[in-house]
């Protein structure tokens, strides 16, 4: 039995517009709900905790938009310009049966993600957030290069860069740097640190900036913000699991569990970004999967 199950929020006057594909019921694909989640056109409730909290943000686009009121405007548009709603609908229909396994995995994650988000518990949530990209590291490349005609040029190129990278996450991190456009992956993104304490922004602002480095940071206002850009979001969602989560004897020194005060509001800062990025690439892979005939 599955943790979660999804409830229409969709707007009365707009649900009927919805596709077959996206009507939620017990014939829903997963991959489907996965899209409803990300683009935030769903009510959540936990099967076992039986509470139940909204998911109306939009996280397809960079910079998470509110869905006001909920309608299907984001189901229509989420591929455009280059993607048709038909055609993603055919393409659900068609590998549903194939993928569907898959897709729960990633959607227990990432719901996971949300429901502990809601309650607070904002350092699980990141932990569900790695899991997810864990989960997508190899996949979404090999998805990716069995769809696209442009991926490195050829197969072979592909597996060779496959058998040389160090880590399946540094890979995916390679990977999303060398087929997403550069001008997103240039885009500026700050962290802003505005708790009542002064103390608590200082703590967080040098705990980024510590795992960032200099040459990451594009600006700083200290103890305030720090800009960097969406191509490094990655490594430091890696680089923190790493060293405050795995707590590895050797390599770049380990950050104690005493070194972030309030770590619930310190993960908080960066959740919501890197699920942001998780999705921009998730959608981007959809995108060529779809057009891909």
């Amino acid at each position: 039995m599955a943790n979660y199950t999804f409830q229409e929020a969709i707007d009365g006057r707009f649900t009927r517009h919805l596709k077959p594909e996206f009507i939620l019921n017990g014939q829903t694909s997963n991959e489907a709900k996965l899209i409803r989640l990300l683009l935030g056109t769903v009510i959540v409730t936990n099967n076992y905790s039986t509470e139940s909290f909204d998911q109306f943000k939009n996280y397809s686009d960079l910079g998470i938009s509110e869905n006001s009121p909920v309608s299907t405007k984001p189901l229509r548009e989420c591929l455009l310009p280059d993607g048709k709603l038909s055609s993603l609908c055919e393409y659900l229909k068609k590998t549903k049966n194939s993928n569907n396994n898959y897709f729960l995995n990633l959607l227990e994650e990432i719901t996971s993600f949300f429901y502990k988000k809601n309650k607070g518990s904002h350092t699980t949530a990141f932990l569900h957030l790695y899991r997810a990209i864990e989960y997508i590291s190899y996949s979404f490349p090999l998805i990716y290069a069995s769809v696209s005609r442009e991926y490195y040029g050829s197969f072979n190129k592909f597996k060779n860069y496959f058998d040389t990278s160090k880590s399946e996450l540094l890979f995916f991190d390679e990977f999303v740097n060398k087929v997403l456009d550069e001008g997103l992956l240039d885009t500026p993104l700050t962290f802003n640190f505005n708790t009542l304490s002064p103390d608590i922004n200082k703590n967080h602002f040098q705990i980024i900036k510590q795992i960032l480095e200099a040459k990451r940071i594009i600006n700083e206002a200290l103890n305030v913000s720090i800009t960097t850009s969406y191509k490094h979001l990655l490594k430091l969602a890696i680089d923190l699991r790493n060293r405050y989560f795995h707590f590895a004897v050797g390599g770049k020194r380990n950050i104690r569990a005493t070194e972030i005060i309030e770590n619930d509001v310190f993960f908080s800062i960066i959740n919501e970004d890197i699920l942001n990025w998780i999705s921009m690439i998730y959608f981007e892979i959809l995108l060529v999967s779809v057009i891909k005939d």
